[in-house]
């Protein structure tokens, strides 16, 4: 039993069907992500090192980008499983000493406990 699906433009319609549970195979539009841009200064001259923040991200990419002897850097939280916050860094092109950060989504946790608070308070 074939329905019609109401995704299906107007014009389109007779030939789009739905399966047989009535699901649509039409592609979702995604959510729009949030995105927030930081510039901050380099912390030294090579690629892999990021500026440091509270959470633990993991480097799952790199690819150069047009127009700059930079590459970008693709990295994800690893704080806790199945985080979607991700951010990648870039070199800004017109001052090599400043990253540009852009961080995408939300973490879906609690921010964790810096490691130096941790000794320092139970040495108390």
């Amino acid at each position: 039993m074939s329905e019609t699906s109401a995704c299906a433009p107007a014009s389109r319609k007779a030939a789009h069907k739905a399966d047989d549970d009535g699901k649509c195979h039409c592609p979702k539009k995604k959510k729009p992500r949030e995105k927030r841009v930081v510039r901050m200064p380099a912390v030294s001259d090579k690629v892999a090192d990021i500026p440091s923040d509270s959470y633990s991200w993991r480097k799952y990419g790199q690819k150069p980008i047009k127009g700059s002897p930079h590459p970008r850097g693709y990295y994800r939280c690893s704080s806790i499983k199945d985080c979607p916050a991700r951010k990648h860094v870039e070199r800004c092109r017109g001052d090599a000493g400043m990253l540009i950060v852009t961080y995408e989504n939300d973490h879906n946790h609690a921010q964790p406990l810096d490691l130096a608070t941790l000794t320092a308070n139970s040495e108390v």
